[in-house]
Formats: structure tokens, C-alpha cells, sequence
């Protein structure tokens, strides 16, 4: 063959020249070596362009190289991330925050004696705004009144409808029932609300959510 006598001839003037065997050998493996990795990088971008989609995988020892191979086997390129590290384990940059330190937030706050829910909504902590509903409620409770007295009591307005509620039923609030609902900024959070009012079907909100006077502070 033509390639078969090139090299052939190639060989004798290297070896004319002085040249020892190992040098051609040495040059000819390398040749083959790059045509190789020619070929597959081309196969490679090949079957890139020809692939279902990319899954990026979380690297376990063991697991993910198996799951590479299946996955190739259906056309889809994967790529691995760390499963956990160092500093996912050791640095909390921030202290998390409490319930009560939560803001701008719609809230829930259950009756105990009931299956009445209050929906609120806050742009301060809500810790805050808890403790003023129960200052409200508390200086209801320690009042003592008179069957007539209490009637006519629960007729007034309160300054929210928890007030209104343990007036009118004498029933206590569950507040370590409490939680919050959603979060968002003003116009969204009031949106929420009214939302979650609506669903609610033992509501004892006076209206049916946004910015009031009394509800919502």
C-alpha cells in the first residue's frame, strides 16, 4: 500500500540520518493517539446535539457513575454536583428567624372552643401584632359582668374581630395555634387575605379582607 511504503521510506532516511527506530515509533503512536481522541471529541458533539436534554445529578460514589450510564443509554447528558458541602455543613451565616419575628405576613389565629379562625394581615413583626390582639382579648376576659352587661357588651364594636368574638361567645383564642399563611409586600399581602378569608368557611373576620381601620394594622 501507498501509506505502507511512505513510511517505510521514512523510516530508512531517519535511519540514514541517524536516527534511532524508537523516535518514528514514538512520533507514529502519538499520531494515533490524536487521531483517536479526534474522533471521539467528534462523537462526543455528536451525540450532544442529538440529546434528549441534560439531568444534573448529585455526585454519590457508587450511584451517580450507574446513573450516568443509564442515562446516556436514553440520550440524556448529565452532568454532577457536590451532594452536600463543608460549608452547607458548618457556616450559617444567619440566625433563622422566629415566628413571632416574622414580617409582612397573613396570618391565621384559631378559637379554642370553637372552629373559628381570625385571618390578619401585618407589615410589622407579628409577634407584635399577636401581642396586641392579646392585650385586646385580655382586657376583656378579666372583666367580670353581669348576664345583662355581658349581652349588651357583645353588641359593641371592638377594635378587631378576636375582640368581637370572645365578647359576644365568652370562648377562649388558641394562640399557640397560630401561624403564619403567606408573606409578601403590601398590595400582594392584602390581596392574600381576602384570598384566604374567602376559603376559610368559619371566618370571624368582620369583612371580607384589605386595608380597614380595626382588622388590620
Amino acid at each position: 500500500m501507498l501509506i505502507d511504503r511512505e513510511e517505510l521510506h521514512i523510516r530508512n532516511a531517519l535511519k540514514s540520518c541517524g536516527y534511532p527506530k524508537w523516535i518514528f515509533d514514538k512520533v507514529k503512536h502519538d499520531r494515533c493517539q490524536k487521531r483517536k481522541k479526534t474522533i471521539e471529541t467528534k462523537k462526543r458533539n455528536k451525540s450532544a446535539q442529538e440529546s434528549k436534554g441534560l439531568a444534573v445529578i448529585p455526585y454519590v460514589e457508587g450511584l451517580s457513575e450507574t446513573a450516568e450510564r443509564i442515562l446516556r443509554k436514553y440520550g440524556i447528558n448529565t452532568a454532577m454536583k457536590r451532594y452536600r458541602t463543608l460549608r452547607q455543613l458548618l457556616v450559617h451565616p444567619k440566625d433563622q428567624r422566629t415566628v413571632e419575628q416574622t414580617g409582612e405576613c397573613v396570618y391565621r389565629i384559631p378559637c379554642h372552643n370553637c372552629d373559628c379562625i381570625y385571618i390578619g394581615e401585618t407589615g410589622r413583626n407579628y409577634g407584635k401584632r399577636q401581642e396586641e390582639h392579646r392585650k385586646e382579648v385580655e382586657s376583656i376576659s378579666s372583666r367580670t359582668f353581669t348576664r345583662s352587661d355581658r349581652k349588651s357588651r357583645a353588641a359593641e364594636m371592638n377594635k378587631s374581630a378576636i375582640a368581637d368574638h370572645v365578647a359576644k361567645e365568652n370562648h377562649v383564642i388558641n394562640w399557640s395555634g397560630a401561624k403564619i399563611l403567606e408573606r409578601g409586600h403590601r398590595k400582594t399581602r392584602q390581596v392574600k387575605e381576602s384570598i384566604w378569608i374567602r376559603k376559610e368557611p368559619n371566618c370571624m373576620n368582620r369583612d371580607g379582607g384589605g386595608r380597614t381601620a380595626t382588622d388590620s394594622i
